[in-house]
This record gives structure tokens, sequence and C-alpha cells, in this order.
């Protein structure tokens, strides 16, 4: 986190304009927290953690101060008890995801201040939306994997009641997704996102990035004519299940055939245009194809979906699309899972018709989601047991990251808005997680409480952590705003080309540009001349980094129409209210 507070200028930013993340919620929804790690504690050790909300665990549904109906709360009371009393709360982070992704966006360095995190002074709210399978390790049982996507949305409203409840503005962060879908910002979720913010909706805010899915003909795409049929060669290297998910137009219809290892099936037709869905099932494979009127992700685009489960043997599989009746024939097509670290021979791809890019995952692709990518900034480092190790067979430095998702959106659009430096990241560990028990990824000065994050993942929570520091500076932001300042602030290199472009967005993000960015906001008096020097009052008030005196006289040669309005107010009281953005507000330079 030193190093990548440095690449996105956020150490400047913080010395320059005294952000620091105070009076800003940073909502991570993720795979938990170590709810007792000193960094995410005050310095008397009461909790920095307003609430903890776990939707993978149902106990706490039926709770009067649940009004959800699903997961479990926990208070902020509820944790500073189990701190002081060294019991126990039931919720954890077994993988160690969601500690080191709040650790990087507002980790306060309690335990080496040298790796604190963007906004360290920020309040943390915790929702465990995801649970993995982790084996047991240690003293520490095993988790079952859980994921539900209709729980998002639930996520969403409680981190907003919480702000409203706590009168602060918000920034919230899905750190999680992968491809699939119709990945052109109509889905239901990003409806739902859509919804929940974005223009004139001030002080909310919502993050999630592209994917891990890059880097890997996981993306197929090309037109279907009437009459003609497009064979859509796929390996299968992996035995697990994978989804193919094609989306085209709703007034399309194309007949499918599908060629397994073991046979032919089909043809079977496509729906009719109105609403209306065929399914079909083999020992290969169960296959969904929808009509317009109905999707899986409940596209607003009405697109038409085929969504097949192949559990078929290893092997080669050709989906053959038939033009029924075409009048577009654009799709779009994607395997999941198809990552690039695999090996050749054991990983998921499309043999034929695939096209790069086209890899976020789809609510990333909501017009008001703030969808960062990921860079290489670090490669090599020292482990605790004093071991060099090196991670440089995933790009160079300043380079994209290989498996980071990138644009375009379905729909065209560039997808991506800016990249941050998350391989690698060295930030908070919990020293009871899965992730601990790799000696190799805890950093040699980081007194075994300090690891290695990457990945998307690991870029998200930097841009997260920045954006909180622009709504300490103006809480009135809305995602809109957020969006175009850290579009607008972020530096273009060598390594970016240039921007915008559906891999790096507007650039490298860039917190010092950003926050003057946000300066602007302001109502700023830039001149007041004075004529008579025997000031009527004087007030003088100091916020870190800066001090600023407003002096106000009986004869001023020109008023500005805002001084005039605060002459007729009590100064005193609107300087001590909300210091940092008001101290800015009240600059007055006298030649």
């Amino acid at each position: 986190m030193d190093q990548a507070r440095v690449e996105t200028r956020v150490d400047d930013a913080v010395a320059t304009f005294g952000v620091t993340g105070k009076g800003v919620i940073v909502a991570i929804l993720d795979r938990g927290i170590d709810w007792r790690n000193n960094d995410f504690r005050n310095t008397n050790g009461s909790t920095r953690i307003a609430a903890i909300f776990d939707l993978t665990d149902d106990s706490g549904s039926s709770s009067p101060a649940n009004p959800y109906g699903v997961g479990t709360i926990y208070t902020r009371s509820q944790i500073d008890g189990a701190l002081t009393y060294g019991t126990n709360l039931v919720t954890r982070d077994a993988l160690g995801h969601g500690t080191t992704t709040t650790g990087i966006a507002c980790g306060n360095g309690n335990n080496l201040w040298k790796y604190r995190g963007v906004a360290y002074n920020a309040t943390i709210i915790a929702v465990k939306i995801v649970a993995e399978n982790v084996p047991a390790h240690g003293d520490q049982p095993a988790e079952i994997a859980f994921y539900d996507p209709n729980r998002i949305p639930v996520a969403i409203n409680f981190v907003r009641d919480q702000a409203l409840a706590l009168g602060m503005p918000a920034v919230m962060l899905l750190n999680l997704g992968s491809i699939g879908g119709p990945m052109d910002g109509t889905s239901s979720l990003c409806q739902t996102l859509n919804a929940a913010v974005g223009p004139g909706i001030t002080g909310l805010v919502f993050v999630t990035g592209t994917s891990d899915d890059g880097g890997t003909p996981n993306h197929a795409g090309g037109t279907v004519t009437q009459g003609g049929i497009v064979a859509l060669g796929i390996h299968m290297g992996n035995p697990a299940p994978l989804v193919f998910d094609l989306e085209y137009p709703y007034n399309d219809q194309f007949d499918v055939t599908i060629q397994t290892p073991d046979g032919l099936y089909g043809p079977y037709a496509s729906p009719d245009l109105i609403f209306g869905y065929d399914s079909e099932s083999t020992s290969d494979f169960q296959y969904y194809h929808y009509s317009g009127d109905y999707n899986s992700y409940g596209a607003a685009s009405e697109k038409r979906e085929i969504y097949v489960s192949l559990i078929g043997p290893i092997g080669d599989y050709t989906i053959s699309l038939s033009g029924a009746n075409v009048s577009s024939g654009q799709f779009d097509a994607s395997l999941n899972p198809s990552r690039f670290w695999d090996s050749t021979g054991n990983s998921n791809y499309f043999t034929s018709f695939a096209v790069p890019g086209s890899t976020i995952w789809d609510l990333a692709s909501a017009t008001n989601d703030i969808c960062p990518n990921d860079y290489v900034h670090r490669t090599n480092w020292v482990d605790i047991d004093g071991y060099p190790k090196a991670n440089a067979d995933q790009g160079g430095l300043g380079q994209l990251w290989q498996g980071t998702g990138i644009g375009p959106t379905y729909d065209g659009r560039t997808g991506v808005d800016v990249s941050a430096p998350g391989n690698s990241v060295f930030t908070t560990y919990n020293t009871n997680s899965y992730w601990a028990t790799f000696r190799y990824n805890l950093i040699q000065d980081g007194l075994g409480l300090y690891g290695r994050a990457s990945a998307t993942s690991a870029a998200n929570p930097i841009v997260t952590g920045i954006i909180a520091l622009m709504l300490q500076m103006n809480p009135k932001l809305d995602a809109s705003m957020v969006k175009q300042f850290l579009q607008q602030s972020a530096r273009a290199d060598a390594f970016t080309g240039a921007v915008p472009n559906p891999q790096w967005g507007h650039g490298k993000a860039d917190a010092y540009n950003t926050l003057l960015a946000v300066q602007a906001t302001l109502p700023l008096l830039s001149q007041v001349v004075l004529t008579n020097y025997q000031a009527q009052m004087t007030v003088q008030h100091a916020v870190p980094s800066w001090q600023y005196v407003l002096q106000m006289s009986t004869n001023l040669v020109s008023w500005s129409p805002i001084l005039t309005n605060i002459a007729s107010t009590n100064v005193f009281q609107m300087l001590d209210s909300d210091a940092t953005s008001k101290a800015r507000f009240y600059r007055v330079i006298i030649p």
C-alpha cells in the first residue's frame, strides 16, 4: 500500500488537501471482515465498523432489529462488546478477501502505519454477501460456498439506510463478479443500481470492477444471416460445469444444434417472438433458450438468451446457430469459467469466432457504476521467511494485468472508467484466514499482519478509497460527478496509449488531480479587495495542511454576491461546521 498510495498520488492528495475519509462511509460488500483487526479499530481500541450485515447467515433474519428479512446484523455496540469482553461474533472472513479489500480502501495502519489504506479515517460498513468453498485450516472450520445475486439489492438498501441514519455520504464496493449476461446496462441488477445511485442522488456512489476474466478467448461474437449457420467451437479443458451464455436481439430467431463428444443433439427451434422459452436436458448439457420477453437476467433491452450449462466430458463441443428469422443477426457469447492462468490443456475457450474484449461482468456495465480496471505495479517481493518471490508472468510493470476484464460493453460503450495498480498490493491480512496460511504471500516487514492482494479485486478498493476522499471534500457529489472527475483527472502514458479506450478507460487513477477537480466544485471567493485594512472582524481556522484567514471590512471596493450573503450570517458558526470544506469555502485572497 505504501507504493500504491504513491503511484496513485494518494499521499500527495492527503498532504495537500487534508482529506483522510473522515465522516464518510466505506461499505465493503465482499466475503466478510476480520472485525478484530487493529487496522479497523480506533486508537482507543473501539471499532471503526458501524455495522456488519452477514447475508450468508439467516440466523438473525427474524430479529426485530432486522427489517430486511434475511441475513444477520451486528451493530457497532455488539462489535465493541465482543472486543471488550473477548467474546465471539459468528461472522468471519474465512478466505481473507474481504479483509484485504477493506484494508486497501480504508485500513488505518494501526498495526503498521506504512501499510495504511487510502481513506484511513473512514467509517466502515461490512456486508458479507458471498462465501467461498474454503477448506478447514489451523483451528478454523471449513466454509461452504454461498452466493445469491438477489441479495445484492438488499445490500444496497442496507448501506443506503445506514448512510441516512448516520448522516454520512457513502461509497460502496461490491468486490466480485464474472462474465455472463447481457452486459449492456439493462439487466435487472443494473436497473436496480441505476435507480439507487446516479444524477441528483448526492452522497451515494457504487463501485464494481471489470472482472478477472480477461486474457483468454472466452468471448465470441459475429453475425448470423438469414438461413446461414454459425458454428461456435468450444474446448472444455476443465471438468467443472462450463456455462455458455449468448445474447442476441429480441426480433431475431436462431435455431440451435449442439455437438458434444458423445453425440449430436437438436436442432432445437427458437422460441416464439412473444413470451416463451425452451429447455432441454441431457447427460452432457442443460439447455435454455429464452424469448425476448423473458431473459434470465431480466434485461430491459429484451435480448434473447441461449444459456447452456455444459456438464459432459472434457473435450470439444460445437454450438451451431441457424438463422431462422433474422433482422440484425448480431450476437455475443461468453464462457465461464475461463481464466488465463489455466494451462492450455486445462482451460476453457472458444476455438472459433473468438473476439478480444467484452469481458466486463454484467453489473459493471450499469450506466451509474464506477468501473475500475487493474494494472501491474509490483512483481517482486521478499516474503516473511526472507525468500525472494516473483509474479512476473502476468504483465510487465505499468501494463494492464493480463487477467483483467476489458471493454467494450455489448452495447458499444467503453465500459472501463479508470485503472488502478492492483498487482501486487500488500495490505491488511486476517491472520486466521485461508490466505494467511500461504506464507509466501506475507510481506517480510509486515509482522505477519500484512500480505499480498492482487487482480481486479485489489484495484477496485484503491478507487473506492479515492472516492471516499472526494466525498469528504464535497459530500454533495453524485455518482455521475464522481465518474466525470475520475475520468477527466486520470493520467495517460505510454502504457495506456490514447484514452479513453476499452482497456484502460480514461487512464491511470490520480487522486491528487481528482481532488483538484473536486475542489473546483466548492464555492470559492477568489479575490476580495479591501480599501480599509482595519478589518471589522477576523476569523482564523486551521485544518490539516492549510490555514485560511477570512478578513471582512466595512468598506469593500467590490463585493461578491456570495460574500454579501456571508456578511449577514454568523461567520463563526459557519466555519465550525464541516470544517474541511467550509474552510475552503471561505478562503479569501487579499492582494
